[in-house]
């Protein structure tokens, strides 16, 4: 006969396999509710990345831009909803993701090797670059001052070293042909003729007012002659192609010309610590908008910011006052990456890089995601 297993035992056991069931699940269950919770993101103003009225109420907010756009699309890979805390500043995006305050930000945020010490980056989101803007009103500056600047290009102490050197040697070589020969054009004296010569030798850089002469006084009067016609052809070349450069884009070409230009840099940036670097002299300001304000009213040369955003902004105010008030200098310097800022050891950092590659997969003929953002937000 079997006897029965006492009913306060079988109840003790149906209760630890209660237990035993409901803590293998556990991890399960939380995981799951931890997917099903928003993800916090912090965003900051920055056109066309991040576009939002701060007049609004947070709750009435609708952002949009290249980075809204891609986020959503990451976000709804990763089947999460979202959450947006709204910043001022760049620094400030990162100290609240750096304390662990929100899940990740984005916006146009560079990645450098100073801040990746106090975050984490994803993979880049966007590669771009310095550009300048200048004021169109200004890019045609005075072709005297042009003139000016381009003479004292060409016309260095070592090179005005050597036409002295030549012009002295020639002059000296003339006067002894003009001595052993039977011309005498030039005083006898060595102190007039001297004086007299170098007059001839500095004429005939420009003219052709030479003496009468032949034989070797003839071919030396000749090859000074052309010596000179060189040298102004070179000379009107380098001004004449240095003013149509200037009536095009003024005298802020490239990076290279910014050095010793007041120019204006948003203070909290990595343009301006670039600026100081070259020798600019870096007018810092809180933002873009206070940095073109300067740029409008003369006070600034240039300003230097990332391309992108300098070229949106450019042709929305251009367009909306109808004529060229802006003008963004081709030339791209000091190549970045934008990246979206996790902390440290984020376990969301891994699924958003594999969607960000896959984003940048192009399917057939068709535009990648990617791409096609580009092409919507910031068309070239």
């Amino acid at each position: 006969m079997v006897k029965s297993i006492p009913r306060p035992f079988g109840l003790f056991m149906f209760f630890c396999w209660l237990l035993v069931i409901a803590f293998l699940t556990l991890p399960s269950n939380a995981e799951e509710s931890s997917m099903d919770e928003s993800l916090k993101v912090a965003i900051k103003p920055s056109e066309p990345w991040v576009m939002y009225d701060e007049n609004l109420p947070e709750s009435e907010r609708n952002p949009i831009g290249f980075s809204i756009d891609l986020w959503n699309e990451i976000a709804s890979s990763l089947g999460r909803e979202t959450e947006w805390v709204y910043q001022k500043t760049t620094p400030d995006v990162i100290n609240i993701t750096e304390d662990g305050e929100v899940d990740l930000g984005i916006a146009a945020i560079t990645i450098s090797s100073e801040r990746e010490k106090r975050v984490d980056f994803s993979n880049s989101m966007y590669e771009t670059g310095l550009q300048i803007m200048v004021s169109s009103a200004n890019s045609n500056n005075n072709p005297l001052f042009v003139l000016m600047d381009e003479l004292k290009k060409l016309l260095t102490w070592t090179v005005l070293g050597w036409l002295v050197v030549m012009l002295v040697v020639s002059s000296h070589i003339r006067l002894l042909v003009d001595r052993i020969s039977t011309d005498n054009f030039f005083p006898r004296g060595y102190f007039k003729a001297i004086y007299e010569v170098l007059w001839w030798g500095i004429t005939m850089l420009v003219t052709w007012e030479t003496p009468q002469s032949k034989g070797l006084a003839r071919a030396i009067d000749l090859s000074w002659h052309l010596i000179g016609l060189i040298a102004m052809s070179i000379m009107t070349a380098v001004v004449t192609a240095a003013l149509t450069s200037q009536a095009i884009v003024g005298s802020i070409q490239s990076e290279k010309d910014l050095p010793g230009k007041r120019v204006a840099a948003v203070a909290t940036d990595a343009p301006r610590k670039y600026l100081n670097k070259i020798g600019a002299d870096v007018v810092p300001v809180k933002s873009i908008e206070e940095g073109m304000k300067l740029l409008r009213e003369d006070k600034v040369e240039a300003l230097v910011h990332d391309g992108p955003r300098l070229s949106y902004l450019a042709g929305k105010i251009n367009k909306a006052e109808k004529k060229s008030i802006f003008l963004v200098i081709p030339a791209v310097f000091n190549a970045q990456n934008y990246g979206i800022v996790l902390p440290h050891d984020s376990p969301l950092r891994e699924a958003i890089n594999k969607t960000l590659l896959r984003l940048r997969e192009t399917t057939g003929l068709k535009d990648s995601f990617h791409e096609t953002l580009r092409k919507k937000w910031i068309p070239k």
